[in-house]
């Protein structure tokens, strides 16, 4: 007897479904891998970019902050908020040559032309006797004739010394008031500019917190903005002299800027965008102390 045998044409129904329910479960899997670490990977690259924006701005502001004097130095502080600091950077030292009514002749040292040209000129310090700078509010700055400073008794001056192909200068700095008491030829002198840092509300993150950077006065959203975003907390601390115990930083200013000799600089950098799935963006919060670079120990 012969048996005959049914040939199979396909795929039952059943077994359709089943296939397909697996393929379903595998394929939602992946998916839920892969997004979990593409926000993985966004969550990582937002703290980079925190941490990036406060290491930044640290890095700006710590080169005109170390350049700043303990003794007439620091301008103006934000006694209330605590997020403006003003400060009078050097930008060229020399010697005094020649005092002639309110003009101040300095010979300066060789700097580089592009700065000297570019700076916003503020006034000029002299060294006194005790070794503190006297600070003068400068009304002008402009070039002088070497003859305003040579004689023949004299050999060298600071604008007679050469340095990687750059050479030094005259200027004529003129205030409305007269030059610091005892300010005479051989005086060491030097050149400056107040420049401010500020927090204030973010000009490209609206409703957060941008670092800024002013020069002479100029304090309004305007200027440049240096670094954002930041939370609403970033502010300034002090250091004053004399030291606190264990070199405490005062959260509240002091009446005495004189007293001033550093900052601490809170940085709560966040970063520009939110990850799906999260309630807030990446934040990163950095602490930094500046100490200024000319400070007398006391």
């Amino acid at each position: 007897m012969r048996t005959l045998s049914r040939s199979r044409r396909g795929f039952s129904l059943v077994e359709i479904l089943v296939a397909l329910v697996m393929l379903g479960i595998v394929g939602a899997s992946m998916t839920k891998l892969m997004l979990s670490q593409t926000r993985g990977y966004q969550y990582d690259a937002g703290g980079r970019r925190a941490r990036t924006s406060a290491r930044s701005a640290m890095n700006i502001m710590t080169t005109d902050l170390r350049m700043t004097q303990d003794n007439g130095g620091v301008a103006y502080v934000d006694a209330t908020n605590h997020q403006r600091v003003d400060v009078k950077v050097p930008v060229a030292f020399g010697v005094v040559c020649k005092v002639s009514g309110s003009s101040v002749y300095i010979a300066l040292a060789p700097v580089d032309s592009f700065q000297l040209a570019t700076i916003h000129y503020a006034g000029y310090a002299v060294r006194n006797t005790s070794g503190v700078y006297d600070y003068v509010v400068g009304d002008q700055l402009k070039s002088a004739d070497a003859s305003k400073c040579h004689d023949a008794s004299v050999a060298v001056y600071a604008d007679t010394i050469s340095m990687n192909g750059r050479s030094g200068s005259i200027v004529e700095a003129t205030s409305t008031s007269s030059p610091p008491a005892g300010t005479a030829r051989g005086s060491i002198a030097f050149l400056y500019q107040t420049v401010g840092y500020f927090f204030d509300t973010s000009k490209i993150y609206p409703g957060r917190t941008g670092l800024y950077r002013a020069v002479n006065g100029q304090h309004t959203r305007d200027t440049m903005e240096l670094m954002s975003p930041f939370s609403s907390s970033a502010r300034f601390s002090y250091y004053t002299n004399p030291a606190q115990t264990n070199d405490a930083v005062r959260t509240t200013a002091p009446t005495d800027l004189n007293t001033i000799r550093g900052f601490q600089i809170f940085l709560p950098a966040e970063a520009s965008d939110t990850v799906p799935g999260r309630n807030g963006p990446q934040k990163t919060q950095l602490r930094t102390a500046v100490f200024f670079k000319n400070t007398r120990i006391q």
